[in-house]
This record gives structure tokens, C-alpha cells and sequence, in this order.
């Protein structure tokens, strides 16, 4: 029979989303399904929300795109998001980090954290990290994307030495490690919505020969056959310039 501790230690390590706020509050969840904007919407009280002021954000929006009825069109959006028909709202969003909330994901190989601006989604990020201390529980972890609205500066942490000194406020760190000095600095990444699913995700960091995609016109290729061969929506490469290797990352879909 399993301990308390290792219950609580594999639920750590496993996927995990939700919101955080700079003051360190947290609502999270392990169902995958359970979209952001869900979260908000059924429990509203939990983010200093309430139904009727929800219903105000978007009729709000539909106002500003001249709808004809903007508060019927507002009824009609929060009845969908609730079901899951509509799985974001960027009014909602954006309300919410102005307010200090930032959303978060975290799995076994990949993590994110998106705010308003740098100072409150670092705050968040601290909040997160004394609670699931993601490159300690995760040994897979890869890749940490921390992304802000204002500005919009996407910041890709690849090691848990820069994510520490990152919250502590210190420069990333300037060593290249002994393996990096023997391979291209720079390689590509594929990202995109597979068939069937609604969330972004890491698609491919290697070719069909299962090496590192060091060529912006390879992954151009890689990215143009998961988009007529699989179904991928929304396709898109990222650059990076790391010092790990994220080959295992995820699942390649040749091999």
C-alpha cells in the first residue's frame, strides 16, 4: 500500500494546470479537459469573480465589436464555455493577469507560465515553484516557457540552474556546456494542435532520422508533412538556442 507521501510525490511529478497569482494563491487541476477559462467560469468565486461580472467582460467585448445583441451573445458565450465548446476567452484572460493571474501548465517534459507583465508573472512563477518544483520532481523536464503580455517577450529556460537564477533575479548564465560545444547552437522545435485536441503542444524536436533539426528549411519540410499528412493545426517552428539536448522530449512520430 502507498504511502501518503508517495501519493503526494506522483502526483507532483505527473500534468498539471491552472491559474497562480502573484500573491501565491493557487487553482490547479489534473484533468486535461478542464480548459483555463472552465476553471474560471464554474468557480468564479475562487478568482474574486462573480457570474454577473463575467457576464459584464463579455458583453462588454460584444459591445466593442458592435454586436447586435451583445448581452444575448454573452448568455449564449458563457453557456459554451462552460461545456467546453469555447476553450479560451482573451477578454476573461486579460482581465484575470491585470488582476495578477497568471495561467500555467506543467507535465514531464514541458512547462509554462503566461502573465501581464514581468514583475507579477515572476512573482507567480515563485508561487509555483515552492509548490511543485518542477525541475526538481520532474527529471524530464525540458523546456519552460515563461511568456508576458506587456511586453510580449517569450523567455525559453532550458535547465533548472537558469530557472533559479531567473526567479532570484540574477542574468542567465553565460557556460555552454562540454556537449554543446560539439553541435549546431541552434536547432528548431515544431509545435501545433494534433487532430482532435484544442491545446498547443510540442510536436517534434528531431527529424526522421531521429537527429536534432539544426535547419530552418528541414523543419520547414517536417512542419509542412505534419500539416497535410496528420492533421496538425495551427503549425509552427520556434528557434532555440539551447544547451540540453531535448531529443526525448516528446514522442517522434517517424519512428
Amino acid at each position: 500500500m502507498k504511502s501518503f507521501k508517495q501519493h503526494i510525490t506522483e502526483a507532483s511529478t505527473g500534468f498539471v494546470k491552472g491559474w497562480v497569482h502573484k500573491s501565491g494563491k493557487i487553482v490547479d487541476t489534473t484533468d486535461f479537459n478542464n480548459y483555463h477559462i472552465m476553471q474560471v467560469v464554474n468557480k468564479p468565486s475562487k478568482f474574486g469573480l462573480t457570474e454577473k461580472k463575467i457576464l459584464k467582460i463579455l458583453e462588454d467585448s460584444y459591445e466593442d465589436m458592435s454586436a447586435p445583441d451583445p448581452k444575448k451573445e454573452a448568455e449564449a458565450s458563457l453557456a459554451m464555455i462552460r461545456r467546453g465548446v469555447e476553450d479560451n476567452n482573451v477578454y476573461i484572460e486579460e482581465y484575470l493577469q491585470k488582476k495578477g493571474w497568471c495561467m500555467f501548465v506543467i507535465d514531464k517534459t514541458h512547462g509554462s507560465i503566461s502573465g501581464w507583465d514581468a514583475r507579477s508573472t515572476k512573482s507567480a512563477a515563485k508561487a509555483l515553484d515552492d509548490e511543485y518544483l518542477p525541475f526538481e520532481t520532474r527529471k524530464g523536464l525540458k523546456l519552460f516557457e515563461v511568456k508576458t503580455v506587456k511586453p510580449f517577450k517569450p523567455k525559453y529556460i532550458t535547465n533548472k540552474y537558469d530557472w533559479y537564477d531567473w526567479l532570484k533575479g540574477k542574468k542567465q548564465r553565460k557556460y555552454v556546456s562540454p556537449m554543446a560545444q560539439f553541435r549546431e547552437s541552434v536547432e528548431y522545435v515544431i509545435w501545433g494542435i494534433p487532430p482532435k485536441d484544442k491545446d498547443e503542444t510540442l510536436l517534434l524536436t528531431t527529424g526522421k532520422d531521429g537527429k536534432r533539426i539544426t535547419k530552418k528549411s528541414d523543419a520547414m519540410k517536417l512542419l509542412k508533412f505534419l500539416v497535410t499528412k496528420h492533421g496538425v493545426k495551427k503549425a509552427r517552428i520556434q528557434e532555440l538556442d539551447v544547451e540540453v539536448d531535448p531529443s526525448d522530449m516528446f514522442r517522434n512520430p517517424f519512428g
